[in-house]
């Protein structure tokens, strides 16, 4: 059975949706963050349904960090976008607190939902992690070039001002951050998986992405304040607003909140400084 929270969530889905149909304010500038987090709290009850645990019931403290970091996360991407100008925002509230609260409030949900949805996926389809026979070892030298191709991929947007170069930041960071989990045996980076043949995670993710990235655009396509993209490319082919060559990225883009997350989460718990300890032991 649905728990309440789940419920709570579906009603706030509904009322965001009135208000906006409605244009009633000043809930209709606040549409997008009451979407979505109606969305988490309505996939974290379905999740719930089908194991009988979930992030809101297990891990309190977890979501809240998700929450936190996701705002994080976008305000980088965010600074990025000051020099590439991959979108802007529209139909903004007048008032600068509630502009920023709004914005917010939006950016923090993009972590939590992308991994509810991939936890949902995961336990819905893949509660036996898929395993695809391959014969895949890393050394550290082609670690050392991932990281290296990484690097030099976030640095680019900032001598060639282009949205195309938003192909790079997609895909720049799991690049650097992946291959340094590895380098440090983490099992839940996406080398060590694919070494492991393990592949349910990083596949549930990855669905996630163009889950909530059609969501996003959905949502998006009939909010009052939203956001406009500048893809140069084929930008008659659309997914509501978006490109469908910019849609492209949504999968990446997961993973890449998914290495980004594991990175924090790893170099900020104790046990990275009984690893170093051990390096300079030797």
């Amino acid at each position: 059975m649905i728990r309440k929270y789940g419920i709570a969530g579906l009603l706030l889905i509904i009322f965001a949706e009135v208000t906006m149909f409605l244009r009633i304010k000043p809930f209709v500038y606040w549409f997008t963050p009451l979407v979505w987090l109606g969305y988490i709290l309505f996939v974290d009850s379905v999740i719930f349904m089908l194991k009988g645990s979930s992030l809101i019931t297990r891990k309190k403290l977890k979501l809240a960090f998700l929450f936190t970091i996701s705002l994080l996360f976008w305000l980088i991407f965010e600074f990025y976008n000051i020099f590439l100008g991959g979108w802007y925002y529209k139909n903004l509230p007048e008032s600068t607190v509630e502009k920023l609260a709004m914005g917010y409030l939006s950016f923090s949900t993009i972590v939590p939902a992308v991994f509810e949805t991939g936890e949902l996926i995961q336990t819905a389809f893949f509660k036996e992690n898929i395993k695809i026979k391959t014969k895949i070892k890393y050394n550290k030298n082609l670690t050392r070039c991932l990281i290296l191709i990484g690097i030099i991929f976030m640095i680019l947007p900032f001598f060639f001002s282009s949205p195309l170069m938003w192909v790079f930041v997609w895909t720049g960071f799991i690049l650097i951050v992946d291959p340094i989990l590895y380098m440090f045996k983490n099992k839940k980076s996406i080398l060590a998986q694919i070494e492991e043949k393990k592949y349910g995670r990083i596949i549930s993710l990855f669905i996630a992405g163009y889950i909530c990235g059609f969501l996003w655009e959905f949502w998006n396509y009939w909010a009052y304040t939203k956001w406009y993209y500048t893809v140069p490319i084929l930008e008659e082919i659309k997914i509501f607003e978006i490109p469908a060559l910019g849609f492209l990225a949504y999968g990446f883009f997961a993973l890449e909140l998914y290495t980004m997350y594991n990175f924090i989460r790893f170099f900020f718990s104790p046990k990275v400084f009984e690893i170093l300890a051990s390096y300079q032991a030797k």
